[in-house]
Order: C-alpha cells, then sequence, then structure tokens
C-alpha cells in the first residue's frame, strides 16, 4: 500500500460539531475524536439512507451507476456489517472469503442493513479509536473505521437522498476532513490497487465556510498533496461539504454551490478519479 508522509498531510479533529483544529501542513499530524459525535452521525446518516431506501426500493440510484436504491442498502449492509465484526472481534487479520457477510437478493436487503448498521454502531461505541484493530490502512487501529464508516455513510446518505430528489447537505467540517482523507488516503489506495494515469494539472481547493485549503498535484503515479495556499492549474472554491462531495465526483463542478477557476478539465479530471 501507498504509504502517505506524515510530514505533508493532516488529520482534523472531531468537536461534538464536526472536524476541526485541524493540524497545519508541514506539522505532524494528531488526531484528536469525539467517538460519540461520530458514532451519533454514522448512525443518523445510516438510519436515513434506510428511511429513503425502504420509501421506493427500486429506484435508481443516478451516482452509482446502474444500482437501484435495494441494492445500495445492500452494499452499505455489507460494509457496516464487515467493519460491524472487524471491530467487535478486535481483529487481527482480514476475514476469509467464507465469512465475508451475506447480503440478501430481495427487498430483505434493507432489513439486513439495518440490522448492520445496529451492530456497526454498537461495535463502534464499545472501543476506543486507538485500540488496535486490522484494517487496510497505515493506521493500525480502530480509529480509522471511525473516520472511514463516517465518511463512507455520508456520501451514500447523499447518494440515497439524490436518488429521491431530496438531498441534505454534509457539514463543512466534516467535509474538511473528508478532502484530508480523500487525498491521503482514499485515492493513494485506489492507485495502489489499480495504477491509473493522474492528471497532469495541479488544482487549488479552498474551502469558503470556515478553515480549509488544499493544493493536490501527482508525481509519477503517486497522489501528493499539502494543505496550503498554493495556485493551481485548477481552483474550485465552496463549502466543506460540497468540496468533499465534489472530489467523491458525487457534486457537479458546475453546482451553484461551486465556483471553478483556471483549467476546469483539471479539476474535473481530479474528481473523475473517485473510487
Amino acid at each position: 500500500m501507498l504509504e502517505y508522509s506524515h510530514e505533508h498531510v493532516s488529520t482534523a479533529g472531531l468537536t461534538r460539531a464536526g472536524w476541526a483544529g485541524a493540524v497545519g501542513a508541514g506539522q505532524r499530524q494528531t488526531v484528536t475524536m469525539d467517538k460519540d459525535a461520530i458514532v451519533n452521525q454514522i448512525e443518523l446518516d445510516g438510519r436515513r439512507l434506510i428511511e429513503v431506501a425502504r420509501s421506493d426500493l427500486g429506484a435508481a440510484v443516478p451516482t452509482c451507476g446502474d444500482w437501484k436504491l435495494r441494492d445500495l442498502a445492500g452494499h452499505m449492509g455489507w460494509v457496516h456489517s464487515l467493519v460491524g465484526s472487524y471491530v467487535a472481534g478486535r481483529a487481527t487479520r482480514p476475514l476469509s472469503r467464507e465469512q465475508m457477510p451475506q447480503v440478501p437478493e430481495d427487498d430483505s436487503a434493507v432489513d439486513f442493513a439495518a440490522a448492520s448498521l445496529e451492530r456497526l454502531v454498537d461495535a463502534l461505541a464499545g472501543i476506543e479509536p486507538e485500540t488496535p484493530v486490522w484494517n487496510w490502512s497505515p493506521r493500525p487501529d480502530a480509529g480509522f473505521y471511525f473516520r472511514r464508516m463516517l465518511h463512507e455513510t455520508s456520501v451514500h446518505r447523499w447518494d440515497a437522498e439524490n436518488a429521491v430528489g431530496a438531498r441534505g447537505p454534509v457539514d463543512g467540517d466534516q467535509g474538511r476532513d473528508g478532502v484530508d482523507e480523500f487525498f491521503e488516503f482514499v485515492l493513494p489506495n485506489a492507485q495502489n490497487r489499480k495504477r491509473r494515469d493522474l492528471p497532469a494539472g495541479s488544482l487549488h481547493l479552498h474551502r469558503t465556510d470556515g478553515e480549509g485549503e488544499w493544493i493536490v498535484h501527482a508525481e509519477g503515479d503517486e497522489v501528493v498533496f499539502e494543505r496550503a495556499h498554493v495556485k493551481g492549474d485548477a481552483a474550485v472554491r465552496g463549502p466543506g461539504g460540497a468540496l468533499f462531495l465534489a472530489m467523491w465526483n458525487r457534486l457537479p463542478l458546475d453546482d451553484d454551490s461551486l465556483s471553478v477557476v483556471g483549467d476546469e478539465a483539471t479539476a474535473s479530471a481530479w474528481a473523475a478519479l473517485a473510487p
């Protein structure tokens, strides 16, 4: 797995209102978590996704290929069940293929998702972020799962709401940390699994509803980013939650909440890398 430099990236600390207190570029990253706030947000977003899915299981989800809401609920149930198993069992190794969760192929997938969410919430509530638990990141503890499930569940809650024309925002401070995670882990991890040509140009993101600026560029086939005010070939400005959704290729760059300066093709190329 590609490693990210602790001297260049930063991770924010959670307050009850969201992610705040970011470490500046060039400083060593630290993590301070209010785990109750994270678990509460995961539960809220998860329940909302399930509520929306139950309202129309056959509705298409435009931001998830050919999935219907039934498929999205099943996927989220699979993820929550898997992570719940790792966390509850204080896993020291990955599950075997035979141990992986099995998703129902009918409408009961949404019931499976509800049970999986409850299991995940209970597991996260019963563990401290610094407890060692196997995962697929350079961070060898449960803290990875708190952060990953927070952002994963928020993105897919938005997917579900968007499918029925009732999408809600992502909190700006949470979105700021989501952008950090996207550049420091999600994209490098995706590159490690499947090498792709990265954009030639650099991208600057500027948050408009609080602190948060990033510059990202490619060095060969590796993603390099800093939290810094540096001019890029393209710049995208907007609230933290909107920038997060844009980098996950959910919110189009011509959305009213965003503004793009410079080479729009470069900005679009970075967003298109979302796994």
